[in-house]
């Protein structure tokens, strides 16, 4: 992640985010390899607690997914179930 550029790189690919995707991905780029709580991520992407049955972060996640995860790369964001999402490599 190129904050001056506002660019974002997988490997030799150029990928294109949307404002909620790059603030998605900047949290977890700063807390990796730790687990995030939904509510958490929540409160500093969309600054506020959706609850608990919405499933904005989870559509987002997906979109994040499909853009890192192209040609068959490893999987980066991971879920961990009944608690929130993680950046591992």
């Amino acid at each position: 992640m190129d904050h001056n550029a506002h660019e974002v790189r997988r490997g030799d690919r150029l990928l294109e985010l949307t404002k909620t995707e790059w603030s998605l991905l900047e949290l977890l780029l700063r807390h990796p390899q730790q687990v995030l709580e939904r509510s958490t991520i929540f409160e500093h992407v969309w600054g506020y607690y959706f609850g608990a049955t919405s499933n904005t972060l989870g559509v987002y996640i997906g979109y994040l997914r499909r853009k890192l995860e192209d040609d068959h790369e490893p999987r980066l964001l991971h879920t961990v179930r009944s608690v929130g999402y993680v950046l591992r490599t």
